[in-house]
């Protein structure tokens, strides 16, 4: 199931239910909620899928913890449901991550990987526009209609850079908002100039022959640590042991889900979490999709780049050193010691 974004007050009755009817002196199976924004790219709502089907994946789901997927129209939309304590696991671009540590001051650390974009020969995101569009080259971008899923978000950070290099403002275009699903049908109909396609929608674009790449995520910033996991500090302490669980169910999902021997089953649960149809998926988990770690360890040199690069061109408002000071990396490490018992 593809859950929203809770208010704190729904948040809290998710706790009580969940807690409801434990028997006295059981352990409290701690709840965690995981923030995404875009499936398959994000695996969470289809790791909750997993723990359903293949609860032998995931042994400590439901016992030392509970974790769900709440689904955001971006990364930045987190900042703000982390600083409500209303989500314990944030996926943040680097961008957004700089933004919760100096605008909303979190004390939040980097734990995990999640997408890494033209990184290792995997996919590496389009921004695309109309062959026969006002967009012939990058400096035709002033007075268009730019779609992004949500301002502060990695597609839109690396954009904001490709721009800044071609010394295009802010205030030279119209941003608009949009779920990456529907960008493809408003590029269409002509209500946008220029969009950044998904894997999954890339080939739609690519068969009708009308549309052509103007630039990707790879050449506007190299390859990007685009979306990481985030966790507020004072939470990992208060609940280490039950977070160490999450991270070996975790691992052992992701490395599932990468498999190939599971390719046909994962590539069934994909369809029935997204609803989208075969031949759109066709792509997922193989070198058309992004990288993902099959250890969660991010890039972290990578990110660092991003946020470097986005303060440099004033794309972001201040500078921020990740290491060691926002990343706690032993979480997982701890974490595949068991699994791999090295």
């Amino acid at each position: 199931m593809i859950h929203i974004r809770p208010t704190a007050t729904g948040a809290a009755l998710f706790a009580i239910l969940c807690f409801a009817g434990a028997p006295a002196g059981a352990q409290t199976p701690v709840p965690i909620d995981v923030g995404w924004v875009q499936t398959p790219g994000h695996l969470q709502p289809l790791i909750d899928a997993l723990a359903q089907k293949h609860p032998e994946v995931l042994p400590h789901d439901g016992k030392t913890y509970i974790a769900r997927g709440i689904r955001f129209k971006g990364t930045t939309p987190q900042i703000e449901a982390m600083a409500a304590n209303e989500l314990q696991v944030a996926s943040f671009a680097p961008s957004a991550l700089a933004l919760a540590i100096t605008n909303a001051h979190l004390d939040v650390r980097v734990v995990a990987d999640v997408i890494q974009t033209g990184a290792h020969g995997y996919f590496d995101q389009p921004y695309m526009v109309r062959k026969t569009g006002p967009i012939k080259a990058l400096t035709d971008v002033k007075g268009k209609r730019i779609a992004t899923n949500a301002v502060g978000s990695a597609s839109d950070a690396a954009m904001r850079v490709m721009f800044a290099k071609h010394n295009i403002k802010d205030s030279d275009f119209t941003s608009v908002e949009a779920n990456f699903a529907n960008m493809v049908s408003m590029i269409e109909q002509n209500k946008v100039d220029l969009i950044p396609v998904m894997p999954q929608f890339e080939h739609k674009l690519a068969e009708t022959g009308q549309y052509r790449t103007l630039f990707t995520m790879g050449q506007a910033i190299g390859p990007s640590q685009t979306v990481l996991w985030g966790m507020r500090a004072d939470f990992i302490k208060a609940h280490r042991p039950a977070v160490v669980d999450f991270f070996e169910d975790h691992i052992r999902a992701v490395r599932w889900f990468l498999d190939p021997k599971n390719r046909d089953e994962a590539l069934a649960i994909a369809e029935e979490v997204t609803k989208q149809k075969p031949e759109d998926l066709a792509y997922a988990f193989t070198k058309k999709d992004f990288y993902r770690s099959p250890d969660a360890v991010p890039n972290l040199k990578a990110a660092q780049e991003d946020i470097d690069q986005a303060v440099k061109l004033h794309v972001l408002p201040t500078a921020v050193t990740l290491e060691p000071k926002y990343v706690d990396l032993s979480l997982i490490a701890e974490a595949k010691k068991r699994i791999d018992g090295k």
